[in-house]
C-alpha cells in the first residue's frame, strides 16, 4: 500500500512548520509529553542497550532516554530544518536524516528497541517502512510505536478550531486494525496495544485526571478508537 504523498511533500511541511513546532508542543503540555512518558513506562530500557529512536523530530525524548545509563541511540529525522535544530539542541548525540524508507547504513538485528513516535501516519510506503524496522530490530527486541487513531481526525479538526496548532501535514490516520493488519505482515508480534484518551483542559494535573477517568470509563470500548493516540508494542 503506498499513500498518495511523496516524502518530498512529508519533509517540505516539516521543515515549512520547524520553528513553529518546539512552542506549540510546550503549550501543549502533558499531551505532548505523554508519548515520552509511556515510552519510558513501556520500553523496559536497560543499560547497554542499541535504540533506534525514527523520526526523533527536534530530539524532545532524548532527556527522558538518557535517564537510562550507557544507552547507544541513533535518531532518525525527515526534515533537515527540525535535525538542524536538534544537532543544535544536543550537539553530543547522533541524528541523522531517513526518508522512512532505505534504511541501508542500517545492519540486520542491530537495534534492541526501536521507538516510532507519530511517524507510521506520515510514511509514504507504510509497509515499506515496516519491514525496515522489523529488519533492523533484533530478535526479541521491542518496537514502541505511537500514532493517532483515525478517529483522532474529527478531534483534530476541532481543536484546531479553538488552539494554535503546528498541522500534521500530508498524512493518513489508521483505525487500530489497520495498524495491526499491517504489523502482522512485517512480522512482528503485538503484546500489548494501549489507546490514550484524554481532554486539553489548559492543566497538567486535570489532563492526567481527565486520562485516568475516560481510560477506566471507555478504554476497552470502541469509543478508545477516537482518543489522542495509540501505543503498539510489538516484539520480533
Amino acid at each position: 500500500m503506498n499513500n498518495k504523498f511523496t516524502i518530498d511533500e512529508v519533509r517540505s511541511f516539516w521543515d515549512n512548520v520547524s520553528s513553529d513546532y518546539e512552542p506549540v508542543n510546550k503549550g501543549l503540555g502533558y499531551i505532548h509529553t505523554h508519548r515520552f512518558e509511556k515510552t519510558l513506562e513501556y520500553g523496559q530500557f536497560k543499560q547497554g542497550q542499541t535504540i533506534l529512536n525514527i523520526w526523533s523530530r527536534t530530539g524532545n525524548l532524548l532527556p527522558y532516554l538518557r535517564e537510562t545509563p550507557n544507552l547507544t541511540i541513533y535518531n532518525r529525522e525527515v526534515s533537515p530544518a527540525m535535525l538542524a535544530i536538534a544537532r543544535q539542541k544536543y550537539p553530543g548525540e547522533n541524528f541523522e536524516l531517513t526518508d522512512l524508507e532505505n534504511l541501508r547504513d542500517l545492519k540486520d538485528n542491530t537495534f534492541d528497541r526501536i521507538i516510532s513516535l507519530e511517524t507510521l501516519e506520515h510514511a509514504p510506503k507504510p509497509a515499506i517502512f515496516l519491514n525496515e524496522i522489523y529488519r533492523v530490530l533484533k530478535p526479541g527486541g521491542l518496537l514502541i510505536m505511537s500514532l493517532p487513531p483515525k478517529g483522532m481526525e474529527l478531534g483534530l479538526m476541532i481543536y484546531e478550531l479553538f488552539f494554535k496548532n503546528h498541522g500534521e501535514g500530508p498524512h493518513i490516520f489508521y483505525w487500530p486494525s489497520e495498524v495491526k493488519k499491517m504489523l502482522d505482515q512485517s512480522g512482528f508480534q503485538l503484546i500489548a496495544h494501549k489507546p490514550t484518551l484524554m481532554l486539553p483542559l489548559g492543566n497538567d494535573k486535570l489532563t492526567r485526571l481527565s486520562e485516568k477517568v475516560l481510560g477506566f470509563i471507555f478504554g476497552k470500548t470502541p469509543l478508545a478508537n477516537f482518543g489522542v493516540r495509540h501505543f503498539y508494542i510489538c516484539k520480533k
